[in-house]
């Protein structure tokens, strides 16, 4: 062979091993960037919570009935993972996180602060919301159906009163010499600040003095109605995840002045407060379960409308020390009162 043939077929060999290299090399980097393959087994529904208290809980078992409803049977079709902030807004970015690190197939964002987290952070996971009063103003749609392509839920507008006019209509017919009203609420949850706002103009307009007092913390939670009712407040409303998760604080210091607690929170009129207007959470939860349900099977969020419940129910307690009116106790339901037929 001549020294230029020798030359060319060398260039050939190199051309080639280098050629081989490459692809050897690009093929290393399109896997390096490529998302890692789902886990094996069922899909995973990550149910992240921004508190604890029992209406999360008992959404928790509504979900698994709409699930259920959809032929979708737990340990068998998906796996369910509950995680909680414990009334700690700040440690939800993380749990959140660690959701999509665990590749769940879709995120359940229960409360206003966890779906506002979601909006930020969760571009690539489906995500339902449920437990919450306004996912328009947090940035989650503009309409029922025009939302963020990854995320569809459920809602309730001011957990069943919009403008707060009906929470402050049961206040002044159960208290009609009431004055002066006070109200508990979180300053880092918007949800709760918007409803404390609403409370106060509905309040002021219905003759109300308005005291607010903000729950820097679930540990303050206590504290915080001992400055309230130092105050000379008549009556005390909650708002907030921090309230809602030290309500027995908050109700055995009410307790120790005599102070009348309402609630949007069924749960809590079981456990002391006088009366709440409040959704259905055992429908929204089953809608919910039937969202989560639909994008399990392959349906993406983006073509499922939010769901509002208009459904309202009133609870009332008769043994808090509290003279409830009969024609208000008849329009609800009244603790320890036999169902009716």
């Amino acid at each position: 062979m001549s020294v230029a043939r020798r030359i060319v077929a060398g260039r050939a060999r190199t051309l080639v091993m280098g050629a081989v290299a490459s692809a050897t090399l690009l093929s290393a980097c399109a896997k390096k960037d490529e998302a890692p393959p789902a886990p094996a087994g069922p899909p995973l529904v990550a149910m992240v919570r921004a508190a604890d208290w029992m209406g999360s809980e008992w959404s928790e078992d509504a979900i698994k009935f709409g699930l259920s409803e959809m032929g979708l049977e737990e340990g068998k079709d998906y796996v369910l993972k509950t995680t909680s902030a414990q009334g700690d807004i700040a440690t939800l970015p993380s749990l959140l996180d660690a959701a999509r690190d665990e590749k769940a197939a879709v995120i359940v964002a229960l409360q206003d602060p966890t779906l506002q987290v979601a909006v930020e952070r969760v571009k690539d996971v489906p995500v339902v919301f449920h437990l919450l009063s306004d996912p328009f103003a947090i940035g989650a749609g503009t309409t029922d159906s025009a939302h963020l392509p990854n995320i569809t839920g459920v809602y309730s507008p001011g957990f069943g009163d919009p403008e707060q006019e009906r929470r402050v209509q049961l206040i002044r017919r159960t208290l009609p010499k009431a004055k002066k009203l006070g109200i508990l609420f979180s300053p880092d949850e918007a949800l709760s600040v918007n409803l404390k706002d609403k409370m106060t103009g509905s309040a002021q307009k219905a003759g109300f003095t308005v005291v607010a007092q903000p729950i820097a913390s679930v540990a303050e939670a206590a504290a915080a109605a001992q400055a309230l009712m130092a105050q000379g407040v008549d009556a005390i409303e909650i708002y907030g995840n921090a309230a809602h998760t030290a309500f027995d604080a908050i109700i055995t210091a009410a307790k120790e002045k005599k102070v009348p607690v309402f609630s949007s929170s069924p749960f809590e009129v079981m456990k002391g407060a006088v009366a709440a207007f409040y959704p259905d959470f055992q429908e929204g939860g089953v809608e919910a379960g039937k969202m989560i349900g639909r994008i399990i099977k392959g349906e993406s969020p983006a073509g499922i409308p939010f769901f509002r419940v208009e459904t309202t129910k009133l609870l009332v307690n008769p043994n808090t020390g509290v003279q409830v009116p009969a024609e208000v106790a008849k329009e609800g339901t009244v603790v320890g009162a036999p169902a009716a037929p």
